[in-house]
């Protein structure tokens, strides 16, 4: 026992020699002697609330955004900084790996950029988006917050000469996916930037992200977190994102990311946990927004540009493999060269173990495998049915209660009940599975365990260093069990595993994260169930090795552990699937057909309200249709079609609109392959990336390619299509409903108004 002590100091004292903690202070730097105005949060509310309630929602290309972008030029200029627009287009191209398609966005949006001198050229630059995520949010927290923080902070900045230079950038189009940022790094000269901060959603508990597809300098991310600390202000560091994210094809969740990937250090500020139900929903108000957060971030701000220094200007290179862990608001800090010292020792000690157990009374025979066969076969089919009945209580409600997305409003009691109902199982399990005839040798499970957690470990630090970490704690756990078998340990192995997943389960990814875990289920499944498997071996060695101690157990917690799974099936049955925090989503779509009569279509991705259904006279489905009021079409359209000979045809949509539209979306399908050799500026093909070809994608026995367009739109549409066969081209136009003539009041909903024309064309 004695030895275990000294051993777990050891690896605890080399932990803390490798990372350090984050006490390096951030010294402010010598600012002229000269009254500065202070922040105000009142006119940084003002701000916002002029945002949110005179301008109203402001998504990418819309009037909203325009009005918006006036404004912000405006408070700027008159502020006394040098403002200019920065106009822009883009193709986006709408990545799905799950479900490949070729969905190209075109997105018209401008930069508001001002400019500050100093007395020196080394500049900060400080940044906000504008835009809100579509024709129903005001985007007050998301983010009128942060753009009224901002203009404040302008105002201050201005009042006095500076040392610095500074840029304030308010990005166009950032929830179309970072547009407006990405093209302000691929025009800008940034040779003299010094750093970058990033403002999006305003509030308490602060969240510092520090990574996008690459991470922030280790350097800058202990002075922010040292001045927020120092500032008595909860924050979160987001390692979430430094851990997952850089995969994404986006890269990061806002602004500051384009600026690490072009080795401008840079951090975000934004709201730890997982947003509130209004995130990009009608209902995102000024009520959501804290005159004491606002007034917090504002100071926090105008002192971390005193106080936050990086030694170097311009673009530049880092660790960008660190990991980084936070005790209370300490932050520590383990570097890439840490990580692989570290790894070394593990991996040494792995083998020192191998070689004592191999060296020792580990022996085997031939005809011992079969039985050792058996039980690793066991332990496998055991892993596979315990994860796939950890979702039986999810499966039950869903049916009892008609409701498909039951865990929205609660995922965390959801995934507690899971966790609780694999550990009865595994209990249960346990106590049965010793009748099996198969090996009693307890080495042979913590080898099979340690073995292959050892490769996998090793398969991801060749990848990448800091995803592989992990695995390496849960290797160093083994190794440790080995030593000391004690079920703590083994359950507690994969502890970053649930750290990852509860990082997860608070941010903006968990949504979608659940739903493509439902709809590939058996991929979930095999992948869970390999994860359970090193613990189910695990546990196993610890049963085998202290069989007198553990037995006992087993017999007495039988009875309590049947009637605890029991419980927990109860349980899910009281939990709410929407709340007022969490609502359900709903779609009232008014939609005209060609020269139809024009219909309602209420739509969500669950079963629509049962009571709702019934009020309608409809039955409880996802879609619900009903006839709307002789109200006249907000456009019309009128299509020509011409043979151009050989394989060549010639499509000219002629649009007329009564109002302008939010977004134009052209679907284009035939069964068999197609191309458009030639399109007019709805599609500017000069700023199609080069990989992206206007073709069809073969989908479910169909080609397909979708065009999107945001404002401004021109009334006609030309352009040519080669292929062979009969092609279907679908023409969708999306307006906002500012003034619904069908309106809603109901508990637990959140409802998005729309409408829609629609016309199809075969030739």
């Amino acid at each position: 026992m004695r030895g275990m002590k000294i051993i777990i100091l050891f690896w605890i004292t080399l932990f803390f020699l490798l990372t350090g903690n984050s006490a390096t202070e951030a010294q402010p730097q010598p600012q002229p002697q000269q009254q500065e105005l202070r922040f105000s949060a009142e006119k940084a509310y003002e701000h916002a609330q002029y945002l949110t309630d005179k301008i109203g929602p402001r998504p990418a290309g819309s009037k909203g955004e325009e009005k918006a972008a006036q404004y912000i030029y405006y408070i700027l200029e008159q502020a006394g900084w040098k403002v200019k627009e920065q106009p822009f287009s883009k193709v986006v191209v709408q990545h799905n790996p799950l479900e490949p398609e070729n969905n190209l966005q075109v997105i018209n949006s401008r930069n508001i950029i001002a400019e500050l001198p100093g007395q020196n050229p080394e500049t900060v630059i400080l940044g906000a988006h504008y835009d809100s995520a579509d024709t129903s949010a005001p985007g007050a927290l998301d983010n009128a917050s942060g753009v009224g923080v901002l203009l404040e902070v302008a105002k201050v900045l201005a009042s006095s000469s500076q040392q610095e230079s500074y840029q304030l950038i308010f990005f166009g189009a950032e929830e179309a996916g970072l547009v407006g940022s990405e093209y302000f790094v691929t025009q800008a000269d940034l040779s003299a930037v010094r750093w970058m901060v990033n403002l999006d959603m305003v509030g308490t508990p602060l969240e510092i992200d520090v990574a996008g597809k690459t991470s922030a300098p280790p350097e800058l991310v202990k002075q922010v977190a040292n001045v927020v600390k120092n500032e008595s202000i909860p924050f979160h560091l987001s390692r979430d994102f430094l851990v997952m994210t850089r995969e994404g094809s986006q890269g990061g969740n806002s602004d500051f990311s384009p600026f690490l990937d072009r080795g401008i250090p840079a951090v975000g500020f934004g709201i730890s946990g997982r947003p509130n139900g209004f995130y990009h929903r009608p209902e995102d108000l000024m009520g959501g927004v804290s005159l004491q957060e606002i007034d917090q971030i504002g100071q926090l701000i105008l002192v971390m540009l005193k106080s936050v220094h990086p030694s170097s200007i311009g673009s530049q290179t880092w660790d960008t493999s660190y990991l980084t862990f936070q005790l209370g608001s300490q932050v520590f800090i383990l570097s890439s060269l840490g990580l692989r010292i570290l790894f070394l020792l593990v991996f040494f000690f792995t083998g020192y173990l191998f070689i004592r157990l191999f060296r020792g009374k580990y022996r085997t025979n031939s005809s011992a495998w079969i039985k050792y066969f058996i039980g690793a076969l066991t332990m496998t089919a055991l892993s596979l049915v315990v994860v796939g009945l950890s979702g039986v209580g999810e499966l039950l409600w869903q049916k009892l209660k008609g409701v498909e997305i039951l865990w929205y409003a609660h995922p965390d009691l959801f995934i507690l009940s899971r966790l609780i109902f694999i550990l009865c199982l595994v209990f249960l399990a346990v106590g049965i599975i010793r009748k099996i005839p198969f090996a009693q040798s307890s080495n042979f499970y913590w080898l099979v365990a340690t073995g292959s957690m050892l490769l996998v470990t090793t398969f991801l630090a060749l990848y990448r260093l800091d995803l592989a970490f992990p695995f390496l704690f849960w290797l160093l756990c083994l190794d440790l069990l080995y030593l000391w078998p004690n079920i703590i340990l083994a359950l507690g192995a994969p502890y970053f595993i649930y750290h990852i997943h509860w990082e997860l389960l608070n941010s903006q990814q968990w949504v979608s994260f659940y739903e493509i875990a439902h709809r590939y289920v058996l991929i979930f499944i095999l992948l869970y169930a390999g994860l359970l498997l090193p613990v189910l071996f695990s546990v196993l060695f610890c049963v085998l090795r202290k069989p007198k101690f553990i037995k006992p157990i087993l017999k007495a917690t039988r009875l309590p552990i049947i009637i605890f799974l029991v419980a927990d099936l109860l349980f899910l049955g009281l939990v709410p699937s929407y709340s007022q925090t969490y609502p359900q989503i709903l779609r009232i779509q008014k939609e005209w057909t060609g020269n139809e009569t024009a219909q309602y279509h209420m739509s969500s991705s669950d079963f629509i309200p049962n009571d709702l259904a019934k009020e309608l006279g409809q039955v409880h489905s996802k879609n619900i249709y009903f006839p709307a009021q002789g109200d006249k079409p907000p456009m019309n359209l009128e299509g020509v079609i011409q043979d151009k000979g050989g394989r060549s045809f010639s499509l000219t949509l002629k649009m007329n609109y009564v109002r302008e539209p939010y977004r134009v979306k052209i679907k284009i399908r035939s069964p068999h392959s197609f191309r458009i050799t030639q399109i007019d500026d709805f599609l500017p093909m000069s700023k199609l990336p080069r990989k992206v070809k206007l073709e069809g994608i073969e989908k479910s026995g169909q080609y397909e390619l979708i065009l999107e367009r945001t404002p401004p739109h021109k009334s006609i549409l030309q352009a040519s299509i080669e292929g062979e066969g009969k092609i279907q081209v679908t023409v969708e136009v999306i307006f906002a409903d500012l003034k619904p003539s069908l309106t809603l009041e109901k508990h637990n909903l959140s409802i998005d108004y729309l409408e829609s024309y629609r016309s199809e064309f075969e030739f």
